[in-house]
């Protein structure tokens, strides 16, 4: 087999041309160039493949045997070059394009839903991919490439992805509006632990930390039911009676489930969440897009991505060796 590394595009391009005009000088003057460097490149090229490629008829030449079968393939690597490289302007153009996402399930339907939407209508040749997963895979899913971008609790503690806080959120008290905590200005872990919770699984980011803030009050909570989708777990609350403990965002969107957020008071659990990115690389266009039609539905202002931050002692609620399921 040869080896066709000497080959460029240049002569693939001059020999589509000849085999099409059937003479050395119409293709130099379609080309721009002169007769002797159209009869070089076809020299080069049939040096590079081993073989004869025209037959020369005085001033006309005709494709040989093997011309013929080289033509169909060199016509259909140009076409494969100009096709990636309309498939690159269309994405920039936001013609098309792909973007590959994960978001947690506290925040898909607070902050995803009117974001895919302006997408859908300004953008219809956009294509997106949403996944929805734990904290912890939400990072490896964008560092090792899986995913282009994702939204979640910022973790600070990888040193390939970036971080960018779109919102500070703290825990609060969700209740339905006839509880004992609805009207109240805030609640404190005391009152908090005297009555029945819906919580989420203690493989969760989110219960671990109202776990830890029962802890530093030294207060054991009465958990009536354990549920393992914020989904539920949220519509338990409003159809059972019962509290839980919740960042406030997850109230976005679900206004339909009718709940009250009480403050938690000196509890102290609070939550950044924004965009994850792989570090040290520029946004598609699409990405780019999503990143700013996802910063004004939350009322963020663009910022630099934060790189990690040092590693803080592990607290009770992430002590080493457990491994948070959800955000």
């Amino acid at each position: 087999m040869r080896d066709a590394s000497h080959i460029e595009l240049r002569h693939l391009r001059t020999f589509l041309v000849v085999a099409e005009t059937e003479n050395f000088t119409r293709a130099a003057e379609r080309l721009s160039i002169t007769q002797p460097s159209v009869s070089i490149q076809v020299k080069e090229l049939e040096a590079a493949v081993g073989a004869q490629l025209f037959s020369r008829l005085g001033p006309r030449v005709a494709l040989t045997p093997a011309g013929r079968s080289f033509r169909e393939r060199a016509a259909l690597v140009l076409q494969k070059l100009n096709d990636a490289c309309q498939a690159v302007q269309d994405t920039e153009d936001l013609a098309a394009g792909h973007l590959s996402m994960v978001v947690i399930p506290p925040l898909n339907v607070p902050w995803i839903p009117p974001v895919l939407g302006r997408i859908a209508r300004e953008h219809p040749g956009m294509a997106i991919t949403l996944f929805e997963e734990s904290a912890d895979d939400l990072e490896i899913h964008v560092e090792n490439g899986r995913c282009d971008l994702g939204v979640g609790i910022l973790s600070h503690a990888s040193p390939n992805l970036q971080y960018e806080v779109l919102r500070t959120d703290e825990l609060v008290l969700l209740t339905p509006p006839d509880g004992a905590f609805a009207h109240k200005r805030s609640v404190t872990a005391a009152q908090v632990g005297e009555e029945r919770l819906v919580v989420l699984p203690e493989s969760y980011v989110l219960r671990q930390e109202s776990n830890a803030a029962f802890r530093r009050a030294r207060v054991i909570p009465k958990i009536a039911l354990e549920v393992d989708t914020v989904e539920a777990l949220l519509a338990t609350v409003a159809e059972g009676g019962l509290c839980t403990l919740m960042p406030k965002v997850v109230l976005e969107g679900r206004h339909n489930l009718n709940l009250r957020a009480v403050p938690l008071d000196g509890w102290g659990c609070q939550f950044e969440f924004g965009i994850i990115r792989p570090a040290n690389e520029v946004d598609s266009a699409p990405a780019k897009v999503f990143s700013d039609y996802l910063r004004e539905a939350v009322g963020a202002q663009p910022q630099s991505k934060t790189k990690p931050k040092p590693k803080a002692k592990p607290s009770a609620a992430r002590r080493p060796g457990k491994q948070p399921k959800q955000g």
